[in-house]
């Protein structure tokens, strides 16, 4: 196994050699595959203090850091099989060398010394043990790999057609520009829920609507069995070996919760929208879609946040990268004379300080559709490197929607950015994902409480209700499937789908309809292969956010939640944080308590 991948990756990189002066992302493949980081002994000597050998560690291994940030950026703009193929191998590649890496021996004897030296080492140390806990073996790590693509090759196949046992079920083709496939459905890999969710518009036999959701839930249910079997199993020898009796308990105890404490939390979380998913498409078709604004430009937009900001300590400087001559303007007059016309970066600074730049793209009326989207580029590390974040939007924001996307993706930008500590593994948001999460959704809570704006339309709130009860019930799922310890071939399938009757009744919590054999929701979404027990995340980051806005004492500035929850100069841990705002207790079962006394049930 790990011979092939050696020959495959040595083809491979034999194939970009050839194109890398012609094409950067090949150059940049070669590059990432070529890369071993040159951590020893002898470069974390004896005589230095802990301190010391901490910065050298951070020294060593931030380039692998900063390739692993750029295969996620560059990732969704590679169309060709070979380039995603390479990326692919690429972070393969990247997995392999920091597995090395924590299992150093020179590795784990700074670990022992960082963990009792002092703020911000010891969380350095804490952050490697854990990483180094979580690694699998190599052979056990790429069987998981395969699993999780050969899932979402399923998932995503469009090669399918609806059969019906009863004719009163099929529709009549309409008009044949009704029928004909949008070249812009296929290129987004969307032609089938777009399929499926006209059928469910135009049928008004519900019970057909019914049967047609339920078939395309289980559509590729005999191509995924064996992956997800493979990935239940290597969770739970994974969780045996730490000494849990399931995998969920094992993923849980990170965080402080059991699955009884989760499964408290989303009943918490529930509520019965009366709206089965086959019905939804139905119903929303009857709802209007607009709300009504104003039509903008991003322009002024951004300058309405910029000014928002301002009561925060945050100043943006705009620098034109289209023109020879660099041109740069202050916030305060950059609507005026620099605006977003071209490709700029939004240099942000927190008081004095510089935290990075975000790379803005604004979209050509020509593209067919008009997205905001943002990635990092590179995490800012105190010391070593300033971050760079891409923000990509229309020129003109004409619904409310591209309103709030932009706000999201901004603040996250502020978050990666000001999230900035001495070392990656204490401010990346994907070994933060808490932090990072709570912060951006408090601070986009504060622009739109600053910004004023209207509320969605009654259609577009109910499409956020029925997506949060959807998540709820496929995190009851992904808790049941990963408590569940038996085989799923055999007698032992039949233990598995004594879990129906509970699943049915929690889908019925949320929708008002049962699901018999609501086992089979288990192979109709990839988060429950590539997430896991941890799918509920989401829900938690949100209900501790609003837990924050309702709970702060009104003596607390914005600026001080600011500086405390996203600048967190003095390096408190997230707890510490949270008793600072909202004061004791805060562990996780006063917490699920606290949300529901709060009213924190995700609107």
């Amino acid at each position: 196994m790990l011979k092939s991948i050696f020959v495959a990756t040595l083809f491979f990189n034999l194939v970009v050699t050839a194109n890398a002066v012609a094409n950067p992302l090949a150059l940049f493949i070669e590059q990432c595959l070529q890369y071993q980081p040159n951590l020893v002994q002898d470069d974390l000597v004896t005589f230095q203090s802990v301190e010391q050998q901490a910065v050298e560690f951070e020294k060593q291994t931030l380039a692998l850091n900063n390739l692993n940030d750029r295969i996620q950026y560059y990732r969704p703009f590679v169309i060709d099989n070979q380039s995603k193929q390479g990326l692919l191998w690429c972070q393969l590649h990247l997995a392999d060398e920091l597995y090395a890496l924590t299992a150093a021996p020179s590795t784990q004897s700074l670990i022992n010394k960082l963990q009792h030296a002092a703020l911000p080492y010891n969380q350095l140390g804490e952050h490697l043990a854990s990483i180094k806990q979580m690694q699998w073996a190599l052979i056990e790590k790429s069987k998981l790999h395969s699993a999780q693509a050969s899932i979402h090759l399923a998932l995503s196949q469009q090669d399918f057609t609806m059969q019906f046992n009863q004719q009163d079920c099929v529709l009549n083709n309409g008009p044949k520009s009704e029928s004909k496939t949008n070249d812009n459905d296929i290129n987004n890999n969307a032609n089938i829920d777009i399929s499926i969710a006209k059928y469910l518009i135009k049928q008004p036999n519900e019970h057909c609507r019914k049967q047609a959701w339920l078939a395309y839930q289980t559509r590729s249910r005999d191509q995924q069995t064996p992956a997800l079997e493979l990935i239940h199993q290597l969770h739970q020898q994974y969780a045996t070996q730490q000494a849990y009796d399931n995998t969920a308990q094992s993923e849980l105890s990170r965080y402080g919760l059991n699955p009884q404490l989760l499964q408290q939390f989303l009943t918490n979380q529930t509520t019965n929208l009366d709206i089965a998913p086959w019905n939804i498409a139905h119903v929303l078709s009857g709802i209007s879609k607009s709300s009504k604004m104003k039509m903008i430009t991003s322009n002024e937009f951004l300058q309405q946040i910029f000014a928002s900001l301002k009561p925060l300590g945050l100043k943006f400087e705009l620098i034109t990268l289209a023109s020879s001559t660099t041109n740069k303007q202050s916030s305060s007059d950059a609507e005026q004379h620099n605006p977003l016309t071209d490709m700029q970066a939004i240099r942000v600074w927190h008081q004095q300080r510089l935290l990075g730049d975000i790379f803005t793209y604004p979209q050509d009326k020509l593209k067919s559709r008009l997205n905001v989207d943002g990635q990092l580029i590179k995490q800012a590390v105190i010391g070593h490197q300033f971050g760079q974040y891409a923000l990509s939007f229309p020129r003109q924001l004409t619904r409310l929607q591209q309103q709030q996307k932009l706000i999201y993706a901004l603040s996250q930008a502020i978050v990666s950015l000001a999230q900035s500590g001495q070392f990656y593994f204490l401010s990346n948001r994907v070994q933060n994902l808490d932090t990072h999460a709570i912060s951006t959704k408090w601070l986009v809570h504060y622009i739109n409480q600053q910004l004023d704006l209207p509320l969605l339309s009654a259609r577009h709130q109910l499409v956020a209700q029925y997506q949060q009860q959807l998540w709820v019930f496929r995190a009851k799922v992904a808790l049941t499937f990963y408590q569940y310890k038996g085989n799923f071939k055999g007698t032992d399938k039949d233990d598995w789908l004594t879990n129906n009757q509970p699943l049915s009744a929690a889908f019925e919590q949320s929708f008002g309809q049962q699901w018999p054999n609501a086992t089979d929701a288990i192979y109709s979404y990839q988060a429950i292969a590539n997430e896991g027990i941890n799918h509920y995340l989401p829900l938690w980051q949100t209900a501790l956010t609003q837990l924050i806005i309702a709970e702060v004492p009104a003596k607390i500035s914005p600026r001080d939640i600011f500086d405390l929850l996203v600048i967190n100069e003095t390096y408190l841990p997230l707890n510490d944080r949270l008793e600072r705002l909202i004061g004791p207790p805060i562990d996780t079962h006063s917490l699920i308590r606290r949300f529901k006394h709060a009213g924190t049930t995700q609107e």
